[in-house]
């Protein structure tokens, strides 16, 4: 089993991550790893998580391995039936790390979210690269049942901090689970990556994709 101190350094030097999904019929399940330069191939994994469905409070762990009962850091809505779309992410000792906030209203039209650090503090801003997709997205949910293929047209986030971009987090198409590279600016190495590594999780996980 990898060491989890090893596994935290390698995350804060990523500048490129792969989420996978993978599939199983009580649990979402995601491995993160490495991929090689320009591929959206996984490569060696480094976390492991684990969504258990139907639970009233979300409770999404990072671990070094899959069959570990310690993780690195976690995902914690703050109440139950979590209404208001906040959520904790807490590192191996239960302290907040930061937290992550649907932004409702915003989301009407495209999904959009804010990354906020322990205090409240805002890092950063994420939302759907297409408005034109995210709307097309939604009339999907409203038409004959054939309209549902259209949910899956790439669902692709961009990453700001006020005006300038600071990664974008993209599906790789042709896959039958979920695979998104997460790509990130130098510039935003001031921010936790555990913190963005359960962002990039969160928006597949708790968005029921």
């Amino acid at each position: 089993m990898a060491d989890p101190g090893t596994v935290l350094a390698e995350l804060e030097s990523a500048d490129r991550l792969l989420v996978q999904q993978v599939f199983k019929p009580i649990a979402n399940e995601y491995r993160i790893s490495m991929p090689s330069p320009g591929s959206g191939e996984e490569g060696r994994p480094l976390l492991y998580v684990k969504q258990k469905k139907m639970k009233i409070k979300e409770d999404i762990r990072f671990r070094v391995s899959p069959d570990d009962e310690a993780h690195l850091f976690m995902i914690k809505s703050k109440s139950v039936f979590e209404f208001r779309g906040r959520h904790e992410v807490l590192d191996a000792d239960d302290a907040v790390i930061g937290l992550l906030q649907k932004d409702f209203t915003r989301s009407l039209l495209r999904s959009h979210w804010n990354v906020r650090d322990a205090s409240g503090t805002e890092l950063l801003e994420a939302y759907e690269a297409s408005w034109i997709i995210a709307l097309v997205r939604r009339f999907a949910d409203l038409g004959p049942d054939w309209f549902s293929l259209l949910t899956w047209l790439p669902f692709n986030f961009v990453l700001r901090r006020g005006e300038q971009e600071m990664g974008t987090y993209k599906r790789v198409l042709g896959k039958f689970r979920d695979r998104y590279v997460l790509e990130l600016a130098p510039e935003i190495r001031d921010v936790d990556r555990r913190l963005i590594v359960a962002f990039a999780v969160g928006l597949d996980a708790l968005q029921d994709r």
